[in-house]
């Protein structure tokens, strides 16, 4: 275990964030302050990955050591609280604080939370409605006869997703039957994989802290669409709903019954991802006993006055959390906006000076510098906030469809108004395609 800088690290309490793939969205200073608190981070990965390029903030101590280390290393920083918020370690932290004699904060069935397959079948006896969906038993095996049987199970499209992934990873939607028959003959003798039926309607997110069978509602949003196609130039984002709206009291009422159903023991943050279909129906699409990715803890924060991600960790490590405020007034919204190859930051456009709403925008490196890359790649995260939701989602859509970006010239600097504003058209062209 590395020793400190500061001679007062005896008189802090010692916290170990496990890291593996997911990044932290934010300092983990906000949940330990420094004055009371010494963080180390542990990672099995490169240590720049720790935390997400927008983030602003100096780690301190970061330990890279591999899983099967883990243990030793937890054991050598006792006394210490063992907490995480990485899709990938959560496991690993509810088994550290077990060895190590920590109180269990995660839920006792957590694989009900991880697995995407055994998360259906126990909502599914719950009553709450799923999609429908098949798992590849015991792999994954092609022809016609399984991409048959696939169709008639959930219909077309499908949704192919890994039973234990997060943040996307590995999912597509197979629109017919040639893609289907693709992806089975891509993945060919894998485990792990099942598909969904495509459930159409708006998406959208309920987020609630879970303490020891009480849920306590914090945020629902609605997405701007699948959070899918970055890469191909889809701009992502969505804001938030006011807590007394018809679709936010559903959504925390179903919340409630996915917790009931997969286990409400425990202190942590539950996000659960729904659509609703024409007919008003609120079908659960995943859910997990952690704090979101994208943007949307920090829309918690402005919203209702608790940043998801800090409650994670502080809950985990038995601290106080605020309580979930909604008379604040205030609504937020959130774009990641992509860079294709061949693009850069052109400025801010002229379009955030015609909204209402406060705009907060972090360009990222792959924007600032251009992308050379064969793919495109999130080049800015904008944070909106307003006292007034309609106007909130006028904004975003009226920033979704501007221009951020646009082509460099050799010199690097931005090519002839012309040229940027016939890019300008077309990508707001291509924004509504993919939207």
């Amino acid at each position: 275990m590395p020793e400190t800088s500061t001679g007062s690290a005896d008189a802090r309490r010692r916290v170990l964030v496990l890291h593996s793939r997911q990044p932290l969205t934010t300092d983990p200073a906000a949940a330990f302050p420094r004055d009371r608190f010494e963080v180390v981070v542990l990672t099995d990965a490169d240590p720049a990955t720790v935390l997400r390029e927008d983030v602003d903030a100096s780690l301190g101590q970061v330990l890279h050591a591999g899983r099967e280390e883990w243990e030793s290393v937890v054991r050598s920083a006792q006394p210490a609280e063992v907490v995480s918020n990485d899709e990938y370690c959560v496991v690993e932290c509810a088994r550290l604080r077990a060895a190590t004699g920590l109180p269990a904060r995660h839920p006792a069935h957590l694989e009900g939370y991880r697995d995407k397959v055994l998360m259906k079948r126990r909502l599914e006896a719950a009553g709450v409605p799923v999609p429908r969906h098949m798992s590849f038993e015991p792999v994954v095996t092609s022809g016609p006869a399984v991409a048959d049987r696939v169709v008639a199970a959930v219909g077309l499209p499908a949704v192919v997703k890994p039973r234990r992934e997060a943040n996307s990873r590995g999912v597509e939607v197979l629109a017919d039957v040639e893609a289907v028959l693709g992806w089975l003959a891509r993945h060919d003798g894998e485990t792990g994989w099942q598909v969904d039926e495509f459930v159409a309607g708006p998406l959208g997110h309920v987020n609630a802290l879970v303490r020891r069978g009480e849920v306590r509602p914090v945020q629902v949003g609605r997405y701007l669409g699948p959070l899918l196609g970055l890469d191909r130039g889809r701009v992502l984002g969505g804001w938030t709903l006011p807590a007394d709206t018809p679709q936010a009291v559903a959504a925390h009422e179903l919340n409630g019954r996915v917790v009931d159903a997969l286990g409400s023991d425990g202190e942590f943050v539950v996000h659960t991802e729904f659509a609703t279909t024409p007919d008003g129906r609120l079908v659960v699409l995943e859910t997990a006993a952690r704090a979101p990715g994208a943007s949307v803890s920090e829309l918690a924060r402005v919203h209702a006055g608790v940043q998801l991600e800090v409650a994670h960790l502080q809950l985990q490590a038995g601290l106080p959390v605020p309580e979930p405020d909604h008379s604040r007034g205030r609504h937020a919204a959130w774009l990641w906006l992509p860079v294709m190859p061949g693009q850069r930051w052109v400025g801010t456009p002229e379009a955030v000076r015609g909204i209402g709403s406060d705009v907060e925008v972090h360009v990222r490196r792959a924007g600032r510098d251009g992308n050379a890359d064969a793919d495109g790649r999130l080049g800015a995260a904008v944070l909106l906030t307003n006292t007034d939701p309609d106007a909130l989602a006028n904004d975003v859509d009226v920033l979704r469809r501007a221009a951020w970006f646009g082509a460099a010239d050799a010199s690097g600097g931005p090519s002839s108004a012309r040229d940027d504003a016939a890019r300008r058209d077309d990508g707001a062209h291509r924004r509504d395609e993919g939207a």
